[in-house]
């Protein structure tokens, strides 16, 4: 690899709206920013000097024209995507090299320095990151070019020199906090999430006079959930994904994975609301092979049922070799995630935040981004599912060994005792595994500036454990959850089941110098998250603010009682901004939640008595649109015919807390409560534990009746109930499952259909662009093992 230094900083994101470039990834008008040591997905790498210099700030405005050929380019196909800063130091020219290993061989590569004109016939050009508003500031030094990877013969540059500013800056490490041995490649790959050198986000993509939604747009007077209430933007992001093995050690011990694009977690994906978004995904996993599918965690698919990612329901898995291009539209605002739906693969590390963004309940300075909360597993995905649906009761739930925040953590190696030829101690896989650990591994970062009001997205995108954040000696004030756009609140800790979300603004101290700690823990033991043992139940990440001292650990201390609560705030806290009552024109569904031994002797989580086991070869959209109403058992198919909405009365008759979600709505969250010794029966907050009876009921009480909460998962208490209400409203195959990786391969899951007449109409072969390779693939190696549900 070869590298040359880069010397420059970014201006305030005040002066302009410059592109978020966070993560390796963008395909086609998308510009990807990597700093990380070690080869690119695309071949560029950077280095960074970290010496302080003085630097000519120059703004540019770079139009990226994306055609077939040079002749058919015109107004109409060129897109503005953003202005851009270029910086030079008084002293060297900043230049990017390409990787001899890759893509120097490539006609559409080129090495650009960072000067004030761009040629017109390169293929790739300098982005540097937005930074904050405090033009003293920049919170990531470094950019690289890449290659367009885009199926077309070339990619257009413009760029017009608009204004200079010269401003001497401070140029913050982009380096790893200290920590053991380990590169940031051995690490994450090339991921720079959780690093000083991960950018802020914009408030938006793109230049445009205002908000690119409308400015009579509000969380107070519009509901993403309506299809008028969409923006139409006329704009499509693109992205490229590659899905591989690898291997990482997240927290200093090294594992098999499956990454996109070398990166864990994954790239960013971002938009703005009614944007179009399309993802071309490619599945190189290989030693052994595997099928693959994206799922757009909270995505309505009002139009588009067939792109929601789920095999079975609406395509078959993306075969070994094989490429499939997903295209929807933002219909919702807010944070979010997207990640394999194909087995439990998302617990190997093929996930990624996405953001799409759109008007906020409150005003902020700065969008820090993601904060990805997720407990970690050392061995095979296939190997804990393997015992979770065996028959060794005390596999269930799996332990898990660490917590990671965006990918990075820490394990104590002098915790398990090993050696290549023995068992694998303290955890529930026994065979025999190689044991390579590094001593405190590298921890998250992320910056802060003193007065300034901070977004943080928090994802639980772990397999099983419920999460519980705080910030030492600072509130967050709850602006949303999961898609939905709250009335403000403040509290000094968040909980997420897997696959929520929850938006926070946290207000800086005025102390330049402050560092502190982020916290993530999991409560409740094995009866929420499944940890080995306390130590391996929590975590933490670094905050600097301004001027605090890159080198040294913080040495906060936090006065939050966590507790051991695995529910969600209260319902009488967590209020939509824009009202919506329900209907009271509903039918009632029932459904038992239970864990049974099934014929083969193993275990099945189950709903009314029935697991869940799909048909990867058959979707069943096509199905239902063609009207063939006549189903597999195990496919767990609940087709209402009744043209009005439903509400969902969810028994747990399982000492287990279950995040369920539901795909292709946000529903109404009408009650949730437990028959706890210790009170109220409609708590929403409780702590798990041994205080739990059996045979919690809902009394048919509804908390907020004029404006209950809207989401689409919920955290539903071990021996408790939820009672949740959806509108027929987006004819498809809409699975809803528990969202616990380990429970939804043992079965827990089930299929709602309905409006079979009213389904959009399906691309002409679409759905054989999965099949027929799938097929293909099964046909020709084998049956596939299909061990658990396949979902």
């Amino acid at each position: 690899m070869r590298s040359k230094t880069l010397q420059f900083a970014a201006l305030a994101a005040g002066a302009v709206a410059a592109p978020s470039n966070q993560q390796n990834g963008r395909q086609r008008r998308q510009i990807s920013n990597d700093t990380t040591a070690g080869p690119s997905s695309y071949g560029s790498t950077t280095t960074l000097d970290l010496s302080t210099v003085n630097t000519v700030y120059t703004t540019i405005n770079v139009t990226l024209t994306t055609c077939t050929e040079s002749s058919s380019c015109s107004a109409s196909s060129t897109e503005v995507l953003s202005s851009a800063i270029v910086a030079t130091t008084t002293t060297s020219t900043a230049e990017t090299s390409t990787d001899s290993s890759s893509s120097s061989s490539d006609p559409t590569s080129t090495t650009l320095s960072s000067s004030t004109s761009i040629d017109s016939s390169a293929s790739s050009t300098v982005y540097t990151p937005y930074s904050s508003a405090d033009p003293t500031y920049s919170p990531l030094e470094g950019t690289t070019s890449i290659s367009s990877s885009a199926p077309v013969s070339a990619t257009y540059i413009n760029a017009v020199t608009t204004s200079a500013l010269a401003v001497a800056a401070p140029a913050p490490a982009c380096t790893l906090l200290p920590g053991g041995p380990i590169t940031n490649d051995e690490q994450v790959g090339d991921s720079t999430w959780g690093t000083l050198c991960q950018p802020y986000f914009p408030q938006w993509l793109g230049e445009y006079p205002t908000v690119p939604w409308g400015e009579n747009r509000t969380v107070n007077n519009s509901d993403a959930t309506i299809a008028n209430d969409i923006p139409i933007t006329n704009v499509t992001r693109y992205y490229n994904f590659t899905v591989s093995r690898g291997e990482i050690s997240p927290d200093g011990v090294l594992r098999d994975v499956i990454t996109i694009n070398n990166q864990f977690p994954g790239p960013a994906i971002e938009a703005n609301w009614g944007d179009w978004i399309e993802v071309k995904v490619t599945n190189n996993i290989s030693n052994p092979f595997e099928g693959t599918a994206l799922h757009w965690h909270g995505q309505l698919q009002k139009t588009t049922p067939w792109e929601d990612g789920v095999p079975s329901a609406g395509q078959c898995p993306i075969a070994p070799g094989h490429t499939y291009t997903y295209r929807f539209q933002a219909e919702l605002h807010g944070t979010s995630w997207y990640h394999a739906h194909y087995s439990a693969q998302f617990t190997a590390g093929v996930q990624g935040p996405m953001v799409i963004h759109g008007p906020s309940s409150l005003p902020y300075d700065i969008d820090v981004g993601p904060v990805m909360l997720s407990d970690w597993y050392h061995v095979p995905y296939f190997s804990i599912v393997a015992d979770a649906v065996g028959t060794n009761y005390s596999l269930i739930p799996p332990t898990s060994d660490a917590v990671l925040i965006n990918g990075r953590g820490q394990f104590n190696c002098s915790k398990r005792s090993y050696d290549n030829s023995s068992e694998w101690l303290g955890s529930n896989l026994k065979s025999n595994i190689s044991w390579t650990c590094v001593d405190k591994a590298p921890l998250a970062a992320f910056r802060f500036q003193r007065g300034k009001v901070h977004r943080l997205r928090l994802i639980n995108t772990g397999a099983n454990g419920v999460q519980k954040f705080s910030l030492d000696n600072h509130n967050l004030t709850v602006i949303s959850t999961d898609y939905v756009p709250l009335v403000p609140y403040t509290t000094d800790v968040v909980t997420l089941g897997v696959g929520q979300r929850t938006d926070v603004l946290v207000y800086a101290l005025d102390t330049p110098d402050a560092a502190i700690w982020m916290r993530a823990s999991l409560p409740g033991g094995q009866i929420c998250g499944g940890v080995g043992d306390d130590s391996d139940s929590w975590t933490v990440a670094a905050v600097y603010y301004n001027e605090a001292d890159t080198t040294k650990a913080p040495t906060s201390k936090s006065t939050v009682t966590v507790g051991e609560e695995c529910l969600n705030d209260p319902l009488n806290m967590t209020i939509p901004a824009y009202p919506i009552t329900p209907s009271t024109n509903h039918w009632t569904q029932d459904l038992e939640l239970s864990l049974a031994i099934n014929d083969t002797g193993e275990f099945e989580f189950r709903i009314n008595d029935q697991g869940w086991r799909v048909n990867l070869n058959t979707p069943l959209l096509p199905q239902i649109a063609a009207g063939n109403f006549t189903f597999e058992r195990e496919w767990n198919v609940y087709y209402f015919y009744e043209n009005t909405s439903i509400i969902l009365n969810i028994t747990n008759n399982m000492p287990l807390v279950h995040p369920f979600h539901m795909h292709g709505h946000n529903f109404y969250v009408l009650n949730v409560g437990d028959n706890s010794t210790e009170g109220s029966n409609n708590i929403d907050k409780r702590q798990a534990g041994p205080r739990f009876l059996d045979g919690a009921t809902w009394d048919g009480s509804v908390i907020n009746p004029t404006n209950p909460m809207r989401r689409d998962g919920i955290l539903i208490p071990p021996y408790g109930f939820a009672a949740i209400q959806f509108e027929l409203d987006n004819p498809g195959v809409w699975p809803f499952h528990c969202h616990v990786a380990w429970h939804l391969s043992g079965g827990q899951g089930l299929n709602i259909a309905y409006m079979a007449d009213q389904i959009p109409a399906i691309p002409e072969g679409l759905i054989d662009e999965t099949c027929v390779d799938w097929n293909w693939y099964s046909a020709n190696n084998g049956p596939v093992d299909q061990i658990d549900s396949g979902a």
